[in-house]
């Protein structure tokens, strides 16, 4: 019975928490729930409503509402649709319902019990009460657990959260000229300064330019206020005018009409990125683009008579490209979801065709959700959203829309979407983040690709957006599953060929670009060797979140406080002189493992951000903060030093880089790699290395030599390995 009420509560809790979000009538409107058992609820919805004292209808006639119908509603639907169930997923259900304590919960997942319950107050675990105790659902401590292991638990890292980032940056890397970004930021100053709103100083700015562009005639201040203008070219004409009208003019805007604009493409567009901060960038996943990209894809794929789609356009930069190739502008088309970015990219493309008058085919739409009718595009190419955040009902809807991906990923979405869109035979080209190659939680799109296109190229791009670390990739797809399957793969000014059908073969898919028929060979001899594994016989875990380093940490000693180091402080076998000291207080601090983890006899240190593998020995029992993780192997006869040694080698830099390719070193990648077998003869040889490069200082080089003379690599699998981690 508990086990069903538990099934109960959980369907109720998620169905009232979507209508709520989802009904126009309700959001923003206080209820009061006495009443009403909380267990229908939930904690969260529960305390939010109940606390929430604006209120605008009755409270008396929404309890009632709730009461006699919500609830009731619910209810019906649910014992209806549990009647139907079969009994596999009556127990399937049951199961997922499991609960643990808290204690058990932070057991299974290496952190102390404060940490759980810090986790449960930023509501990343939500605790429920059975039997007077509060405890957590298995199935989502299970789950968090699997994304600490896998590295996308992100939540409290330390390091700043972009989405709320306020800082605003032009991205000046994407002008040659010094001038233009002076009057760039002189603009955004004084559009700052002045409180003057985004589509106003746009609108007037546009007017400069048409000027400028010699579309505009002269006019006066008093034109401006009074909306007087006269176009050349009528188009141009309907588009400012109907802009214009929707904005409030001031005398103290009026400087943008007449002020120095650079004479650049997609000046405008410039300007209104320079406009935005990195939160509001990240969350749109909005970044201009570098122009010689944008070029290449044009000048690789585009014809005179081609058509083209710009399925995410923003101000239009690939249109602008496009128009320098095609000479009818009704073969260009491009849809954004940004009011904005739409009116400056249709404005764009009507002054690179300034002679013709003509409606272009740019659309203030969202190409994930809004049917299109075109379907034989010669090339789709654009530059999608990353990480896009979509509410509740959209979330949803996406599910329907697109089965086939299952995580909702908005770059894999668009995707699969211009997959469809282009004709058989046609180009994809799109600027992605590298880990669509290889993220396990990628694997849906990858699988799309693979079944319905044949990748014709992949250009690793390394950074190149502004304030973005995330290395970038441009991805070429023919739709073509008979297209011959050799792909071209461009990194670091060379160029090999990689077979399709090999990622097709491999459990996820996993599109590993850095790996050649030579790496190949390399991987499979020191995979070859006899050796084990730290699958199951290792503990792990996290370095010690503070909540607050300014306040918890000193960078001096001080009474009470010990040495904690950071990923920085890590180095090959060793820790650096400590230059941070804390008292150690960890019922104060937002996250961290068991004490007993960071006191252990003997323990790795490891940096956590790097694409490095740098691991140092530590018997002194020091702490480490979240960029330094723990590892504390447990495999029998077997020196933690010589895990260390292998790790920090040459021939395991070379493996984590060529398998993983990832600037995080996880758990998961950790567990993959091999643990040679040694006689005990050479363990010790080993071992005696270690302890002269721990105890006395000695250069490193002398262990890597061993453990590449043990591998049997030759002299040039040496040399090469050594040049691919420059």
């Amino acid at each position: 019975m508990q086990d069903f009420l538990l099934i109960l509560y959980k369907y109720v809790e998620q169905n009232i928490a979507f209508s709520l979000s989802a009904n126009p009538y309700l959001q923003g409107v206080s209820i009061s729930f006495i009443g009403i058992p909380k267990v229908f609820l939930g904690d969260k919805i529960y305390k939010c409503l109940k606390t929430n004292e604006k209120t605008q209808v009755s409270r008396y006639s929404l309890k009632s509402f709730f009461d006699t119908f919500c609830i009731l509603k619910y209810l019906c639907i649910f014992v209806y649709n549990f009647t139907k169930l079969n009994m596999k997923d009556i127990y399937q259900d049951v199961n997922n319902f499991q609960t643990v304590e808290i204690s058990k919960a932070a057991t299974l997942l290496d952190i102390s019990i404060v940490t759980i319950r810090n986790w449960i107050k930023y509501g990343y675990l939500q605790v429920n009460s059975c039997n007077d105790k509060n405890v957590l659902l298995l199935s989502e401590v299970m789950n968090l657990r699997s994304e600490i292991a896998n590295g996308t638990f992100t939540k409290l890292n330390s390091r700043a959260n972009k989405s709320k980032a306020s800082k605003v940056f032009v991205p000046n890397e994407y002008s040659q000229d010094n001038l233009h970004i002076k009057y760039i930021y002189s603009i955004v100053k004084y559009i700052h300064q002045h409180h003057i709103p985004t589509s106003t100083a746009l609108a007037l700015l546009s007017l400069n330019l048409l000027q400028q562009e010699g579309l505009l005639s002269s006019y006066t201040q008093a034109d401006v206020l009074a909306k007087r203008f006269h176009f050349t070219n009528p188009q141009i004409g309907k588009e400012i005018q109907e802009w214009i009208s929707t904005v409030e003019i001031k005398d103290d805007f009026l400087f943008l009409t007449h002020c120095p604009i650079p004479n650049q493409k997609d000046v405008l567009g410039f300007i209104y990125q320079s406009m935005m901060n990195e939160g509001e960038k990240s969350k749109a996943g909005s970044y201009y683009t570098p122009a010689h990209i944008v070029e290449d894809i044009v000048h690789s794929y585009v014809m005179p008579d081609s058509k083209v789609l710009d399925p995410c356009c923003g101000t239009g930069q690939f249109l602008l490209a496009l128009a320098e190739k095609i000479g009818n502008p009704l073969q260009i088309y491009g849809i954004d979801v940004d009011a904005i970015a739409v009116k400056i990219a249709r404005l764009n493309l009507l002054i690179a065709y300034k002679n013709l008058n003509f409606n272009p085919h740019i659309y203030h739409q969202n190409s994930l959700f809004d049917i299109f009718e075109h379907r034989d595009f010669d090339l789709v190419t654009t530059n999608p959203p990353w990480g896009f955040h979509f509410t509740i009902a959209e979330k949803k809807q996406l599910k329907t829309l697109f089965p086939p991906i299952i995580t909702g990923e908005s770059f894999s979405l668009f995707l699969k979407k211009s997959i469809d869109l282009v004709r058989d035979g046609g180009r994809i080209s799109f600027i992605l983040p590298e880990s669509i190659l290889y993220v396990k939680k990628h694997k849906d799109i990858r699988q799309y690709i693979l079944n319905q296109t044949n990748i014709y190229k992949i250009f690793y791009l390394d950074r190149v957006f502004k304030n973005v670390f995330t290395p970038i990739i441009r991805l070429d797809l023919i739709k073509h599953k008979d297209y011959p399957s050799d792909i071209s793969v461009c990194k670091k000014n060379k160029t090999y060929q990689l077979t399709q059908s090999k990622w097709e073969q491999n459990p996820d898919h996993v599109f590993d670009i850095h790996v050649t028929s030579f790496d190949d060979a390399i991987l499979n001899k020191l995979y070859s060797f006899p050796h084990i594994t730290l699958q199951k016989q290792a503990d792990w875990a996290l370095g010690i979140v503070t909540g607050n380093n300014k306040k918890f940490i000193s960078p001096s000693p001080q009474e009470d406080y010990e040495e904690i180091y950071g990923g920085k402080d890590i180095d090959r076998f060793r820790l650096k002189k400590a230059t941070q000291y804390i008292h150690y207080r960890p019922d104060l601090f937002q996250q961290t493992a068991s004490e007993a983890k960071y006191r252990a006899k003997e323990k790795l240190i490891y940096r956590f951000i790097s694409k490095n593998l740098i691991f140092a020995y530590d018997d002194k029992q020091k702490l480490s903060l979240n960029s330094a993780n723990i590892l504390i192997p447990r495999i029998p006869d077997y020196p933690i030093m010589i895990i260390a040694a292998l790790f920090n080698s040459l021939p395991y830099q070379y493996m984590f880089q060529k398998q993983f390719a990832s600037i995080k070193v996880l758990r998961c990648h950790l567990e993959q790699l091999p643990i040679p077998i040694l006689t005990e003869d050479k363990k010790q040889q080993l071992l005696q290395l270690c302890r002269n490069c721990v105890l006395h200082n000695t250069h490193f080089m002398p262990i890597d030599q061993f453990i590449q003379k043990e591998f049997g690599l030759s002299t040039k699998e040496i040399s090469y390995m050594k040049a691919e981690l420059l």
